[in-house]
C-alpha cells in the first residue's frame, strides 16, 4: 500500500484556518465580555458566558475532522449551536460561523440524498429552537420578527452554503470533464500517430521486401543455377553470373532509392522521383524471370485502361512477389501470369507448376511446391489487396499441382486509388 502524501505547512495551515475563524470568535466573545460590552440576556438563568465562548470552541476543535468525519462535525456544530441559541433567547449567533463551515463541507463532501436530509433536519431544528427561544424570552419578539428571523437563520446558515457548494462542485465537475476530454483527445492523438507510425513502417516493410525479396531471389536461383552449369555448360554458366551481377546492381539501385526516400534532408540518389510500378512493367518481371531461367508465359485478355497508382503498384508487387516464390520454392516449374480486363474488374492470376523432380533431386528446390506457410511476402500482398478494396486468394492448386496466387480488382476501385 503506497503512503499517504506528506502535508505541507502551507497545506496545514489551510486546513485549519476555518477552526481558526471560529476560535477567533470564541475568542472575541470573551473579550467583549471581559471589556464590559452589553450581552444578550439569557433564558432560563443566567449562564455565563465562558460556557457560550466554551461551546464555540468546541465547534472549531470539531471543524479540525470536517474533511474525514463531516456529518459527524456537522452534528456536533449545529448541537454547539443550538444550545447557545436556547439559551440567549435567539438573539445570539455566535455559533453561525461554524455551522455555515460545517454545512459548507457536508454539502461539498457527502452524497445527495445524506446531505439534503441533513440540511433540511438541522435547518427545521435551528428554525424551531430559534423561535421557540424568541417566543419565550424576556422580551417576547412579535411572530413576524420570529418568523422573519428564523427564515433569515435557514437562508445563511443552509441555504448559501449550499448554493455556493453546489456552484463549486459543478466548476470542479467541468473541470474535470474538460481534463478528461483533453486527456482523450491526447489519447487519440497519440493513437493516430502510433497507427501512422505502423502503418508508414508496413509499407516500408512490404517495400523493402517486394524490392529486396524479388531481386535476392533471383540472385539466389542464378546462382544455383550457375554452380551447377559449371562443369557441363561454362559458357551459360558465366551468363547466369552475369545476370546474378545486373540483379545485384539493380537490387543495390532500389534499395539506394527507396532509402533515400525516408531522408528529407538529402535528394533522392538519382536526382529523380521513384516512379511508383505500375501494370506495364509486368511484362518486364517476366522477361527478367525467363533471363534467370525461369520458363514464364504472359497471356493479357481483353482491353487495357489506366488505373489509379495504388491498383496498379498493387497488382505489380503480386506478380513480381509470385514470380520470386516461384523461383524460390519451384524453380524450373513453367509460370503462367495472366491479365483478364473486363467492364467490370481486373483479373490478375500467376500460377506455377510443381517443381521438377529431377531439379528437386539437385538441391535446387526447397519443396515441390510454393511454401504453404504465409510468409511476409503473402502478408505484404494481402495488406496491399485491402488497401485497394482488391480480393485476393492465394493457395496451392489442386487440380493441376503447384501454387496460385489471384487477384481480383472490382469496379472502380483502381480509378480511386
Amino acid at each position: 500500500m503506497d503512503p499517504l502524501p506528506r502535508r505541507t505547512p502551507a497545506s496545514r495551515f489551510r486546513s485549519a484556518f476555518p477552526s481558526l475563524l471560529v476560535a477567533a470568535v470564541a475568542l472575541g466573545y470573551v473579550a467583549l465580555d471581559l471589556g464590559g460590552e452589553q450581552i444578550p440576556a439569557t433564558v432560563p438563568g443566567d449562564v455565563p458566558p465562558l460556557v457560550h465562548a466554551a461551546l464555540v470552541l468546541v465547534q472549531a476543535l470539531a471543524l479540525l475532522a470536517r474533511r474525514h468525519r463531516p456529518l459527524a462535525v456537522f452534528a456536533v456544530v449545529v448541537a454547539a449551536d443550538l444550545v447557545v441559541l436556547a439559551t440567549t433567547a435567539g438573539e445570539l449567533g455566535i455559533g453561525a460561523l461554524g455551522v455555515i463551515l460545517a454545512g459548507y463541507t457536508v454539502a461539498r463532501r457527502v452524497d445527495r440524498t445524506v446531505r439534503l436530509v441533513a440540511l433540511v433536519a438541522a435547518a427545521s431544528a435551528t428554525a424551531l429552537v430559534g423561535a421557540a427561544a424568541m417566543v419565550v424570552g424576556p422580551v417576547g419578539s412579535p411572530a413576524g420578527v420570529v418568523l422573519a428571523t428564523a427564515a433569515a437563520r435557514v437562508v445563511v446558515l443552509y441555504l448559501l452554503p449550499a448554493v455556493v457548494a453546489e456552484q463549486v462542485r459543478g466548476r470542479e465537475r467541468l473541470r474535470e470533464a474538460l481534463d478528461a476530454q483533453e486527456r482523450s483527445v491526447e489519447r487519440e492523438r497519440r493513437e493516430d500517430a502510433d497507427r501512422a507510425v505502423r502503418s508508414e513502417r508496413a509499407a516500408l516493410a512490404r517495400e523493402l521486401h517486394d524490392i529486396a525479396g524479388h531481386h535476392l531471389s533471383g540472385i539466389i536461383v542464378g546462382a544455383q543455377a550457375a554452380t551447377a552449369l559449371v562443369a557441363s555448360d561454362p559458357e551459360r554458366a558465366r551468363e547466369m553470373l552475369r545476370t546474378v551481377q545486373d540483379d545485384a546492381r539493380i537490387t543495390l539501385g532500389d534499395l539506394r532509392r527507396t532509402v533515400g526516400l525516408l531522408r528529407d534532408d538529402e535528394p533522392e540518389a538519382s536526382g529523380r522521383p521513384v516512379a511508383a510500378p505500375t501494370m506495364a512493367g509486368i511484362e518486364g518481371l517476366a522477361k527478367a524471370a525467363r533471363e534467370r531461367g525461369q520458363d514464364v508465359t504472359t497471356i493479357v485478355e481483353g482491353e487495357p485502361r489506366p488505373l489509379g497508382p495504388l491498383a496498379e503498384a498493387t497488382a505489380y508487387r503480386m506478380v513480381q512477389e509470385s514470380l520470386a516464390n516461384a523461383a524460390r520454392h519451384a524453380p524450373g516449374a513453367p509460370c503462367r501470369v495472366a491479365v483478364t480486363w473486363t467492364d467490370t474488374q481486373v483479373e490478375v492470376v500467376v500460377r506455377n507448376e510443381a517443381a521438377d523432380p529431377a531439379l528437386v533431386a539437385l538441391g535446387l528446390s526447397t519443396s515441390t511446391s510454393t511454401s504453404t506457410s504465409t510468409g511476409y511476402g503473402l502478408a505484404g500482398m494481402a495488406e496491399r489487396a485491402e488497401l485497394v478494396g482488391a480480393r485476393l486468394t492465394t493457395g496451392p492448386d489442386r487440380h493441376h499441382g503447384g501454387w496460385t496466387n489471384r487477384l481480383i480488382l472490382v469496379g472502380d476501385t483502381g480509378r480511386a486509388s
